[in-house]
Parts: C-alpha cells; sequence; structure tokens
C-alpha cells in the first residue's frame, strides 16, 4: 500500500515538475494564436499578464497593393537591454511566407523557430505579403515578444504592433493615353495634411471631372468636385476638419465632352493622409 501510495506522489511531482518547466520554457518553436486577430491574452500566458508599452513592435511596408501582388513586409521588435525575441505574424486574406531564416509558418501563420537574437535591444524579421486575387481590405497582426535569452519567462514583455491595414486593389491606370497630354493631376500638397489640403488640376480643354474622396475602405465620404471645367490649372481643396485621421484616397473621374455623349477617358487614384 505504501509502494502504490508513493508512486502515485512520485507521479503527481513528476506532472507538476513537467508543468512548471512547460512554463519556463514555453513554446519555443513558436505559437500561434497570439494576435489580436484571434485572442487579447497575446503572449500572457506564459510572459506576463498584459501588453507592455514599452515593447514597441511595427510592421511596415506598403499600405496599397495590386491583386495577387507580392510585397516584402518587415516586424521590428524593440525593448533596451532584452536580447532575444519571439513573435507572431496573422493575417485575415493573403497568404505569408518567411523571409528571414529564424522564422517559419505554422497554421497559417508566422512564428519564431526558437528565440531571435536581439541587437542593441531590437531586431527586425522580413516576410512576404501576397495579396487576395480580389479587390478587399486586409489586415495583418503581430505580436512581438521581448525576452532575456535565458531558458526561462521571468522578466519578459511582450506587446502588440498596430493593426497593418492594407488596401488591395484592382490595377488603376489612364485608360486612354493620348489624354493624358490633355490632363495632369499633381500629388496634394500638404500630404500628410491638418486639416485641409489642395489637389491641383490642369486640363488643356474643357472637360467633365467628377474628384471624389475615398476613406480606407473605399467609401466616398466627400464629393469637391462634378461638372464641366475650363482649360486652365484648377486647386481644388477638401477640409477634412471632421473626419478622423488615416490614410484617404482621392478618385479623379475624367470624361470629355461631346455632342453625342460623355464619353469617359481615365479614372486615377492617388494615396493622402491626414494626420491630427
Amino acid at each position: 500500500m505504501k509502494s502504490r501510495v508513493s508512486k502515485y506522489i512520485f507521479a503527481i511531482f513528476l506532472l507538476i515538475f513537467l508543468a512548471g518547466t512547460m512554463i519556463i520554457y514555453g513554446d519555443i518553436g513558436g505559437k500561434t494564436g497570439r494576435t489580436l486577430k484571434t485572442s487579447t491574452a497575446g503572449c500572457g500566458s506564459c510572459h506576463g499578464s498584459s501588453a507592455t508599452s514599452d515593447v514597441m513592435v511595427l510592421i511596415s511596408g506598403p499600405d496599397t497593393v495590386n491583386v495577387g501582388q507580392t510585397n516584402q513586409y518587415t516586424l521590428t521588435i524593440s525593448k533596451p537591454l532584452k536580447t532575444g525575441a519571439g513573435l507572431d505574424i496573422a493575417k485575415r486574406l493573403g497568404t505569408l511566407a518567411p523571409v528571414s531564416s529564424g522564422i517559419h509558418i505554422s497554421n497559417a501563420e508566422l512564428v519564431q523557430n526558437s528565440n531571435v537574437p536581439m541587437s542593441n535591444g531590437t531586431v527586425s524579421v522580413q516576410f512576404s505579403y501576397t495579396a487576395p486575387s480580389n479587390s478587399s481590405i486586409d489586415t495583418i497582426w503581430a505580436t512581438g515578444l521581448a525576452t532575456n535569452s535565458n531558458g526561462g519567462s521571468s522578466g519578459d514583455n511582450w506587446n502588440w504592433a498596430p493593426s497593418k491595414k492594407i488596401v488591395v486593389k484592382l490595377p488603376v491606370s489612364i485608360k486612354n493615353i493620348s489624354l493624358a497630354k490633355e490632363f495632369n493631376l499633381s500629388q496634394n500638397y500638404p500630404n500628410p495634411f491638418n486639416p485641409e489640403t489642395s489637389i491641383k488640376v490642369d486640363v488643356l480643354k474643357t472637360m467633365y471631372i467628377t474628384v471624389k474622396i475615398l476613406d480606407i475602405l473605399g467609401n466616398e465620404v466627400s464629393t469637391i468636385q462634378n461638372g464641366k471645367i475650363e482649360q486652365g490649372e484648377h486647386i481644388l481643396r477638401w477640409n477634412a476638419g471632421s473626419y478622423p485621421s488615416g490614410v484617404y484616397f482621392y478618385k479623379v473621374e475624367g470624361r470629355e465632352i461631346s455632342s453625342a455623349a460623355d464619353i469617359q477617358k481615365f479614372v486615377l487614384i492617388k494615396k493622402m493622409l491626414l494626420v491630427k
């Protein structure tokens, strides 16, 4: 009887030891489901209960891509005095793939192979994102972990990256190249702006022009020109005082005036940034 009890006690201690080991060493090969796509727990189950604001996590790369296009992005994790990092990168629609050698795909998300060494408290890893085949608004999420590279979790800190919104669009170009000599659309100025910006349109003959402002989801929020404009330089102004900060687009549609009908010649879209 004593022998059986001793075996039970030993088994219990063994389970406690193994569980403790799992807590101490965590998931060396990375763990998915840690981003804001699926959870608000982050890395809290093993590395501190809440996000730490002094861990800087940032996704950088194009904000606008064409359908099916592949672009390279970078995830940077920084915290002074830390020597290692872990990560989880997820997406909503597109496809992720590793570029840096220290990361791999797991459950359609990107995670580290092992503790990623930092240099002077920072590390950057590269990955690729392939846009879906239909126009849409996609999102990339990421969570970054800053470690002491000692095999334990004590003193580790983590944080979320700001979600990366990506506009996936169909390629837009001038439909009638000959008309390009008769029309010029300049980048808005200033850009970034707050709260007013100017858009310059040059035309060499009378045309029918529509200029609409779109938000990052492609919704029309304002129309600043809709009608005929005469030959010459025209400055169109948009006051965004009542709109939130963010990426906006101005969409210009031009039609040549004819006796039969207004014939559409081109559609142009450019991006601008409102910062308050």
